[in-house]
């Protein structure tokens, strides 16, 4: 993605700005090879490229809404691969300038420095000064067509990031609640009756108990929660359910908020968050409650202390269920129990995909499709195979293949992955870009490389942690051990985070 990308050229441009040959010689050429400009060339495209970082964020959100801005992030993506390639091949210049002026022999300073001066100015003048020239003209011509890009992204009016202590929400948001029409899931029978038993009070907790479910986006979490939230054993077990959707933003205030409300049937007209959570611990104060916190993504437990301290001791026997992508989460909340949400079958999968894509029709138009049904089914069985198991692509798939009535127009759809798809950048791909726009930009990167591997690859771990390094993904300061650490804690992230399935540690 571009903010992978942008901010890769940003650290690589800092790197060769730092880089001198030496306070005294830089001072002594520095007239001679002016015409090359190349500093200031590198500190300009640096400056761009830090301006366009900042509307980013902004610019991904709607990159799969708007092919006008799929296109801009296409050129960005190109230009500032291009613009780490030329200082690729500056810094190798400039290292073989200075391995063919070293001079190792005890001369005094000043002698070395007119020697190393001298070497200096005749190798500008020499071929290899050409093919630095050469360099240097592409490094020109990069900064121009970055500075196009700069013009052309004022056209779409992108938000500016905010500053670090602005909490501004993001645009995606999602809302979810605890209805559910119980008919229309599928193959998660088995996954219910488990959670269920999880939250089932435990007579001999003297304090709340969190329960957690994880897993990737789009595996069902929510659902799984609202058939346990629905089913008649819970709800003989509670006296109080509270359904809250926490989102990416982790706003004690509104959720507080919520919880008084869900539970008094009336809005508190409160602000102040100590008169808040006294209005709460008011509300569910000898209680037994179940209490769903939906699609939590907040790792910082500083934000989760003062909802959980006035949550706990309310009454033994409640539960709080905890619904993320991130272990890294349910660690932070402490959990006592974790539920890791696993994959459909494909025979599931495709059980919910036909519910969905024949629904049934005006009667006229069912009769004319019941000649084909079965050659559609065969179709749809393969389709399914293409959900990899996640519960929101078949959802997507049967919601458009309703509207596909012939044979061939399901064959299209079976020959075309899922990402060809027209229909899945709107539908789909936001909801599962959620979790990669979490990343950092550095995890960004190494996550992109892995997009290489064919789909379903075994990757061994200590190997992928080398290519990073060797990628110059892990940065270039520091040992080689150090390196390795920081891959190992970036591979961990990503684990944590359900980017990797079955990962069986370093040996």
């Amino acid at each position: 993605m571009a903010g992978a990308i942008v901010s890769y050229v940003l650290e690589r441009l800092a790197e060769a700005l730092h880089e001198r040959l030496g306070e005294a010689i830089q001072t002594q050429i520095q007239t001679e090879v002016d015409l090359l400009r190349v500093n200031e060339e590198l500190r300009h495209i640096y400056s761009e490229l830090n301006t366009i970082r900042n509307v980013l964020d902004d610019a991904e959100k709607v990159r799969y809404k708007n092919k006008l801005v799929q296109g801009w992030l296409n050129k960005l993506e190109n230009v500032s691969h291009d613009i780490d390639d030329a200082v690729d091949e500056w810094n190798f210049a400039n290292l073989k300038l200075r391995t063919e002026t070293s001079d190792n022999s005890v001369e005094p300073t000043e002698k070395r420095l007119r020697l190393s001066y001298n070497s200096l100015f005749s190798w500008f003048s020499s071929k290899k000064g050409t093919i630095r020239r050469d360099i240097a003209k592409k490094i020109e011509g990069l900064k121009e067509k970055l500075d196009m890009i700069v013009k052309e992204k004022d056209r779409y009016n992108f938000i500016v990031d905010p500053p670090a202590d602005d909490h501004r929400e993001s645009t995606i948001h999602r809302f979810t609640t605890s209805f559910i029409d119980v008919s229309k899931i599928r193959g998660r029978d088995a996954d219910k009756d488990i959670l269920v038993s999880k939250l089932m009070p435990n007579k001999e907790a003297f304090e709340t108990r969190v329960v957690s479910i994880v897993g990737v986006g789009g595996i069902g979490k929510t659902t799984l929660a609202q058939l346990a939230y629905n089913d008649d054993r819970v709800k003989d077990s509670f006296d109080l359910r509270i359904w809250v959707c926490v989102s990416e933003v982790f706003d004690v205030v509104r959720i507080a908020k919520a919880i008084v409300e869900i539970v008094t049937k009336s809005s508190p007209n409160l602000n102040e968050l100590e008169a808040l959570l006294e209005a709460l611990r008011d509300s569910i104060s000898g209680k037994k409650f179940l209490l769903v916190l939906d699609d939590v993504w907040n790792e910082d437990s500083t934000k989760w202390e003062p909802l959980k301290n006035n949550l706990k001791s309310r009454c033994p026997g409640s539960t709080i269920l905890v619904i993320t992508r991130s272990e890294r989460v349910e660690r932070m909340m402490g959990t006592t129990e974790v539920h890791r949400l696993g994959k459909l079958s494909d025979p599931d999968c495709w059980l919910l995909m036909r519910s969905i894509a024949f629904l049934k029709r005006n009667e006229e138009r069912h009769l004319e499709l019941q000649d084909i049904r079965e050659e559609l089914q065969d179709i749809g069985r393969d389709i399914a195979k293409k959900c990899k198991g996640l519960p929101l692509a078949a959802k997507f798939l049967g919601s458009l293949l309703l509207f596909k009535d012939t044979v061939e127009e399901w064959e299209n759809v079976l020959h075309n992955e899922i990402w060809q798809l027209e229909e899945a950048e709107v539908q789909l791909f936001p909801h599962l870009l959620l979790s990669y726009n979490e990343l950092s930009p550095p995890m960004k990167r190494c996550f992109s490389y892995c997009s290489f591997f064919p789909k379903d690859s075994e990757m061994d771990v200590e190997k992928l942690i080398r290519t990073w390094m060797a990628q110059g993904y892990l940065g270039s300061s520091g040992n080689a051990g150090g390196m390795e650490l920081k891959g190992k804690q970036y591979f961990d992230n990503l684990k944590m985070l359900s980017f990797f399935e079955d990962y069986m540690g370093l040996q």
